[in-house]
């Protein structure tokens, strides 16, 4: 082991509470991205027929899976994770703007993107001491 390895390890280790909520929130955000996005890649007949029901046209949620993996890939990978929160904020904007003209339940449907927006944000925030020097919270 070299001595970067272990100086990395040991800063793994030590991080403060924040910084292992930070990494279970984005394991869950990635945990349910994953789920979302595999439905998608393997057309399950629930996606067709629930973009259907919400004016996509047919196929297109192969075509979604695919973007929403590679936006997966840009959160994860550190150099590139605010560059993926900012493009999934998008697509979760879009989502809710479609359940909102199609008259989908405000705090189930309409919100939910909001909910994974904040918990995306929240978790790159906790573990990112660059980010929450951005963005501070004051007291």
């Amino acid at each position: 082991m070299t001595a970067a390895t272990t100086t990395d390890t040991a800063n793994w280790t030590k991080a403060s509470a924040g910084v292992w909520v930070g990494r279970v929130l984005s394991g869950l955000f990635t945990a349910f991205m994953v789920m979302d996005l595999g439905m998608k890649l393997v057309r399950l007949p629930i996606v067709e027929e629930t973009g259907r029901q919400i004016g996509l046209p047919a196929g297109s949620g192969f075509a979604i899976g695919v973007g929403e993996l590679i936006l997966l890939a840009l959160y994860l990978f550190p150099r590139t994770s605010v560059l993926g929160a900012v493009l999934f904020t998008g697509l979760f904007g879009g989502t809710a703007a479609v359940h909102w003209i199609h008259g989908d339940p405000l705090v189930s449907h309409i919100l939910f993107g909001v909910y994974m927006g904040v918990v995306a944000w929240g978790s790159l925030w906790l573990r990112d001491a660059q980010l929450r020097a951005i963005f501070p919270l004051k007291r």
